[in-house]
């Protein structure tokens, strides 16, 4: 076993096949996530005035002037939602009380009671609005959860991101967008 390791690890022809293999499946994940974007807004970020799962009267365009944004739609249901949220929370907490801010919107969880109820039981920190019938996810062109928009502090959306993220993966986004 070893010497069958040994000549695959100093062999180039293996390298670069498993090279290839990599750069397919990058094309193959990049396509389709594009593919998952393509209905996305992109420019300005679409007008937001509403209140929040804790009845907190929320604009949009108040929170970004005050510096960038993620804006991060998610849903109760979503497996890989799961995964992604404990990251946007983690960043959330971290920029409180910067000019950053995290704002998220639980599509199709429930009502305002079942999507707080939730946030509670994970321990998730972020500022939520609750989009039931997922009218705020279509003036968004949102059709993939978990989908995250990067916004700077004239709403525009700089970047934009759909499917599994780490909280790694985020703040390199946003450190690319120029946020950190």
């Amino acid at each position: 076993m070893k010497d069958f390791l040994a000549k695959r690890l100093t062999n180039p022809k293996w390298w670069f096949s498993q090279l290839k293999t990599l750069l397919l499946i990058t094309v193959v994940v990049t396509a389709i996530s594009l593919y998952q974007q393509r209905n996305m807004v992109s420019g300005s970020a679409p007008e937001q005035i509403t209140y929040t799962v804790t009845g907190e009267r929320y604009d949009l365009a108040e929170q970004y002037k005050q510096g960038p944004m993620l804006v991060y739609f998610w849903g109760s249901w979503c497996g890989i939602c799961s995964l992604t949220s404990p990251a946007v929370s983690d960043i959330a907490e971290s920029v409180e009380g910067s000019d950053s801010s995290v704002l998220t919107v639980a599509l199709s969880s429930g009502d305002d009671r079942e999507v707080q109820t939730y946030l509670d039981k994970h321990n998730y920190r972020f500022t939520t609005l609750n989009d039931p019938s997922g009218e705020i996810s279509r003036r968004w062109g949102v059709a993939i959860t978990p989908s995250i928009f990067y916004l700077n502090p004239k709403g525009e959306i700089v970047l934009v991101s759909s499917g599994l993220s780490s909280e790694w993966g985020i703040r390199i986004k946003l450190w690319l967008a120029g946020f950190l």
